[in-house]
């Protein structure tokens, strides 16, 4: 019998020797595996509904038509010109009647609206207003003369305290001019207009057409 309790006591200790010998520590993880291949694409969704369209503007009033321009004269040219003190050069002046030529001082402007069928008259400007041409004093003289595609403005001023002439001014001078064809003129005149008064030949040339 005590052979018996021997060999089981021998028995369990072997089995729990054997159990206790099987539980290790935890060993290290793993390697990763391979990723795996793609899954087929899903279907397409379904297309969302349109947004909706935003409301046109409102369209801007039309502006107003600009007022009518005053009608021109095509037989009417006109200009002003600014002649500087330097800008006068000295020329010989034919006398007339005579063979006795004079000094005078000259400034040309060359226009093509001046023909052998046009009129020029001329003003130059005195403190805020113009004076027709030729203009005469005591002191100075300013002329004009014109010939076909040009305008001849001439000055020739006299020194009362050296009794010596000079052939520029001492101030730079503003002239104004005007072509207008001769048969033109010659309406101007049987009507009354005084071709020397700048301000009533501009308002009868901006009055009549031709």
């Amino acid at each position: 019998m005590n052979k018996f309790y021997r060999v089981l006591s021998v028995v369990t200790l072997t089995l729990s020797v054997a159990l206790w010998s099987c539980k290790g520590d935890q060993g290290p993880v793993g390697p990763a595996g391979a990723t795996g291949a793609q899954g087929a694409a899903g279907p397409t969704g379904t297309t969302g509904p349109a947004g909706a369209m935003g409301t046109t503007g409102a369209v801007g009033a039309t502006g107003a038509a600009g007022a009518n321009g005053a009608n021109g004269n095509a037989n009417v040219k006109g200009s002003e010109v600014t002649v500087k003190v330097a800008d006068w050069k000295t020329v010989d002046v034919a006398g007339i009647g005579t063979g006795t030529t004079s000094k005078a001082g000259a400034f040309e402007v060359k226009d093509a609206n001046i023909k052998a069928s046009t009129y020029v008259q001329a003003w130059v400007k005195v403190g805020t207003e113009f004076r027709s041409l030729p203009r005469l004093t005591a002191v100075e003289d300013v002329d004009y003369a014109f010939s076909t595609g040009k305008l001849t403005l001439n000055y020739l001023g006299y020194t009362t305290t050296s009794n010596v002439y000079v052939y520029a001014p001492q101030t730079d001078l503003v002239f104004s001019y005007v072509t207008i064809e001769k048969s033109n003129v010659l309406n101007m005149q049987s009507e009354g207009v005084n071709l020397r008064n700048r301000d009533a030949v501009m308002s009868y040339l901006q009055a009549h057409k031709y």
